[in-house]
């Protein structure tokens, strides 16, 4: 057995120090696959659109001085063409940036609006949406949070909401006060954090894989999926209620068989 799936093992005792929990059951076969290819689909347009809000910070910082402007409150990202365009928004809420990225980083120059602009209906909605979830209770694990907003699947008006914390440390991945918020007619729908402390996850450079036992799913989440990404790196999840395990990497879930003669 590898060594990093080896550690994940050896970390089943919490489900034994949990037995009074409530821990989650597993779905049907047919749910089941339908959850995991979900958290995978939500799992990368979660990192392709941090990916996307991060390179054209990077650009408009660069071309337009962007890291001085007071004005800039946050940005909404959109899906456009296969790319994703990113709009740099104030306080009002408007527009005063829009930058185009697609999968080779950014197309074109970074536009600065004349004067700051009115928002698009889908820019308005999901920048409410992500002011209601910013201002929402949770318990936050990083001085500064990013947040991706997406439109829901399941809700014609409905968004979903991503607060993802914040860091400066390319070795450690802050997993721990990850939200997800569903917003409708600017009112908090369901919320729900992914982990149950601010746990942190170090990743020197020369690891394999990292490994963490999740208590909230019997499966591995889009959280999972997008932190896997943004490192760069496998991760094994160990879920109840029997000590699967599972590796998420490149962007897909796999569950690994057990070993021979293992329970």
């Amino acid at each position: 057995m590898h060594r990093h799936v080896l550690c994940a093992v050896l970390a089943l005792g919490c489900f034994a120090a949990s037995a009074n929990d409530s821990l989650p059951k597993q779905l049907p076969p047919a749910e089941q696959a339908d959850a995991l290819r979900s958290a995978e689909a939500t799992g990368l347009a979660i990192y392709r659109h941090d990916h996307a809000a991060w390179v054209a910070t990077d650009a408009a910082i660069k071309q337009r001085n962007l890291a001085q402007d007071a004005r800039v409150r946050g940005w909404i990202t959109e899906e456009h063409d296969g790319g994703i365009g990113v709009t740099f928004i104030d306080q009002t809420p408007a527009a005063l940036y829009r930058v185009a990225v697609s999968k080779e980083g950014v197309a074109g120059d970074v536009t600065a609006l004349a004067s700051p602009a009115p928002l698009t209906a889908y820019e308005a909605g999901a920048s409410t949406a992500r002011a209601v979830a910013v201002a929402s209770s949770f318990q936050r694990c990083a001085q500064r949070y990013n947040s991706v907003v997406l439109p829901s699947a399941t809700s014609p008006s409905g968004w979903v909401v991503y607060l993802i914390p914040g860091t400066n440390q390319s070795n450690v991945v802050p997993i721990g006060g990850t939200y997800r918020i569903e917003v409708k007619d600017a009112a908090i729908v369901s919320q729900r954090g992914f982990t149950k402390s601010c746990i942190t996850l170090q990743a020197p450079a020369n690891a394999v894989a990292l490994t963490i036992s999740h208590l909230l799913d019997a499966r591995p989440t889009e959280a999972h999926v997008f932190w896997s990404l943004w490192i760069k790196k496998a991760m094994y999840v160990v879920t109840p209620p029997d000590g699967a395990v599972w590796a998420v990497e490149g962007g897909k879930i796999k569950l690994l068989p057990r070993e021979a003669g293992k329970g």
